[in-house]
């Protein structure tokens, strides 16, 4: 009876479900971007291991974790200073930068890695975070050459990318020298490796982004960590600078990624806020369309429950309907705004888990019984003889 209230009334109840179909679909896809910058975070650090330190720019007044109240660009300096460190077997500093790319007749944005070549194969053999598939890494002295991540390579442009082709980059012919076998993390394959000269020279930025320290034992990597936090704020003369374990970055980045999740949830929940007032309005409306048809059904014998089952059921079919199709559209959604992130050079897509499908159905048919509730109780309250009187 309540599938086919729902079909006599095909526009209403498209209408109503159209509300949580938008705010399943939103939080589908919002809450999708947190949940893949949190496996890409832990990917890329998965790859490192946990002998590894991390230094950036930005210091935090007291605690190390606070907002930067100054900051120092990193140089090669610094790099010197750690690797002199007790207990740091190896030291590299790498420039993170987007920049545009060309290939014949198209042009992409990618994410660049710049490292100086001398601790290339150090960085990418050594700790063995990637390894060349085709070609070589470049050595000192080189310019104007990359090595391309696989997914650069073979899926950026209409043309697969080969060892020995010319890419052009800020107007300058860059010579294609290996590519890397693919790691399963966009952090890497998606990314574009080239010397630190070139690419500060190309950018106009001398600074690092960020160093990578190697520690010789991975049980001392928090007192280490202490250490190069020490050295680097009594060469500077002020905490400058964040030092960070995977342990704490991991930890770091999740309270953000959560906290932002949420928020979008949050945001994204006040569509479902509106869809079921949407749903208490048009189960209203159907209560007064039927009253003479709840008149006659207890006349013959339905109870109070069963008038309560039906109204209900209808309300969470409809709330079914719209999570389902809210679920389609936003894994839609999803993709798309992963494929507009990579087209950009972030190195991260969204990730839709089954979890959260599970979650955003149990919602919308949530919400469609809790608003269905009061008008389900209105009908199932009628007196039969005043109900089958109604005009």
């Amino acid at each position: 009876m309540a599938f086919n209230s729902i079909k006599e009334r095909k526009l209403r109840s498209i209408l109503t479900a159209l509300g949580i179909i938008i705010g399943i679909s939103a939080i589908i896809a919002l809450v999708s971007i947190g949940e893949g910058t949190n496996a890409a975070v832990s990917s890329a650090l998965s790859t490192l291991g946990g002998n590894t330190i991390f230094i950036t720019s930005g210091g935090g007044g007291g605690g190390g974790f606070g907002p930067p109240s100054t900051s120092e660009p990193l140089g090669k300096k610094d790099v010197t200073d750690i690797r002199g460190i007790n207990g740091v077997d190896l030291a590299i500093g790498i420039i993170v930068k987007s920049q545009s790319v060309e290939f014949r007749d198209e042009t992409k944005q990618m994410n660049f890695f710049g490292i100086d070549p001398k601790d290339g194969d150090k960085f990418f053999t050594d700790l063995g975070v990637v390894q060349i598939e085709d070609g070589r890494f470049f050595k000192s002295g080189e310019s104007h050459v990359v090595v391309l991540g696989h997914n650069i390579a073979v899926k950026s442009f209409s043309d697969e990318l080969k060892v020995n082709d010319k890419l052009t980059i800020k107007g300058e012919k860059t010579r294609i020298v290996g590519i890397l076998k693919e790691t399963g993390s966009s952090q890497y394959d998606s990314s574009v490796i080239t010397s630190a000269d070139d690419l500060a020279d190309s950018t106009g930025n001398l600074a690092y982004t960020i160093i990578f320290a190697r520690v010789n034992n991975v049980d001392r990597v928090d007192d280490i960590a202490n250490n190069v936090q020490k050295k680097m704020d009594d060469s500077h003369g002020k905490r400058a600078f964040l030092v960070f374990t995977p342990k704490q970055l991991s930890e770091q980045i999740g309270t953000v990624t959560n906290t932002l999740s949420l928020t979008l949830g949050g945001i994204a929940g006040i569509a479902l806020l509106v869809a079921g007032i949407g749903i208490a309005n048009t189960m209203y409306m159907s209560v007064m369309e039927r009253t003479r048809e709840i008149g006659i059904m207890k006349a013959i014998g339905a109870t109070n429950k069963n008038v309560t089952e039906i109204f209900l059921t209808e309300a969470a079919l409809i709330g079914l309907i719209g999570g389902i199709v809210g679920d389609i559209i936003g894994v839609a959604f999803s993709n798309i705004l992963g494929l507009v992130l990579t087209n950009y050079g972030l190195t991260f897509s969204t990730k839709v888990t089954y979890q959260l499908l599970l979650l955003g159905l149990g919602f919308s048919v949530g919400v469609g019984v809790l608003f269905g509730f009061l008008p389900a109780r209105k009908a199932s309250k009628m007196n039969p003889i005043e109900a089958l009187r109604y005009e």
